[in-house]
Formats: C-alpha cells, sequence, structure tokens
C-alpha cells in the first residue's frame, strides 16, 4: 500500500510518500504526478517510504522527465538507507543533480 499527501508551499509541491511504491502501487503515485504544471519545485519526501522496487524507481524517472517538459526541479529527500543505496546505484540522484547544474 502506497498513501501520498500532497502539500503546496508557494510553488514547491512537497509529496510525502508512506509505504510502498512498486508495480502494485505505482498508480497511486503515477496519478499524484502527472498533473503537476505550473510549479518550481516537486519535493519527494521518502521518510515513510519502506520499499521501491524497479517499477518505482522508473515511475521516478518519469517525474524527472516530466519535470524537463514542464521546467520545474525535482529534489529526493529522506530516503533510507536501502532506498538510497539503490537510487544512487542506478544513477537517481546524479541525474538530478546534473539536471540542476543544467549539464543536459
Amino acid at each position: 500500500m502506497l498513501n501520498v499527501k500532497s502539500r503546496l508551499e508557494g510553488k514547491t509541491v512537497r509529496l510525502s510518500l508512506e509505504g510502498i511504491l512498486d508495480i502494485s502501487t505505482v498508480d497511486t503515485f503515477n496519478g499524484q504526478t502527472e498533473q503537476l504544471s505550473g510549479i518550481s519545485e516537486l519535493v519527494l519526501d521518502m521518510a515513510g517510504l519502506e520499499f521501491i522496487d524497479s517499477t518505482g524507481v522508473g515511475a521516478i524517472l518519469q517525474v524527472v522527465r516530466l519535470s524537463q517538459e514542464r521546467g520545474f526541479t525535482v529534489s529526493l529527500e529522506n530516503a533510507n538507507e536501502n532506498i538510497s543505496e539503490l537510487l544512487n546505484t542506478v544513477g537517481l540522484f546524479q541525474l538530478i543533480e546534473a539536471l540542476r547544474k543544467g549539464a543536459f
């Protein structure tokens, strides 16, 4: 199960993720992210995220792609050690940092 809480802070949207982001819950995540527009930043707060699989990683990559089309930045915060290691291994942190620096 995945619970997504959305909070607007000025032009920043903070999505707090709680539970599991996998093939069975990715539609819940996508439902919150597909409609994003008119913002300057999306913060994905992963403090409550217990597990993520390749489908979940793919959904985050899709949000990063969407951010480039719609002109906002993406930040990942508070991921636990296992999730941080996975996201680092697949290069997601590096991709987000490179996009912030205008490398692409």
